[in-house]
């Protein structure tokens, strides 16, 4: 059954994934108007942005699960190395899962990490 599991979290982050760069379009102004100008200015230059980067609205905002609670998350990581995901991961792990495991929201978190190893 875990494996099961461990299966259909990789297979949603996929299929998560594509439709995040199939939603890349033009920078969403809606969402930068919410920003102050000058974190703006500063953050969303587009010098300093890659152009492969999707910067469009989100395709799942206002998606709602067809599922009650509790919910299995799923975090892939391709190199927890880095310090900014294993500092996402541990903030993950300590702040969020605790939280909203105590609200019935959570049953479980599945992290998956290849190291760098497409294979």
């Amino acid at each position: 059954m875990k494996i099961k599991k461990l299966i259909y979290v990789v297979l949603f982050s996929w299929i998560l994934g594509i439709f995040s760069i199939a939603a890349a379009g033009e920078l969403c102004t809606e969402c930068l108007s919410k920003v102050p100008k000058d974190m703006r200015d500063y953050v969303y230059n587009m010098d300093f942005m890659d152009k492969d980067q999707p910067l469009g609205p989100t395709v799942m905002k206002g998606w709602k699960s067809p599922r009650k609670p509790p919910w299995t998350i799923g975090y892939a990581s391709t190199y927890a190395g880095n310090t900014w995901r294993k500092g996402a991961m541990e903030r993950l792990m300590e702040v969020v899962y605790p939280k909203w495991k105590a609200l019935g929201m959570v049953d479980e978190i599945v992290i998956t990490q290849s190291n760098l190893d497409d294979t």
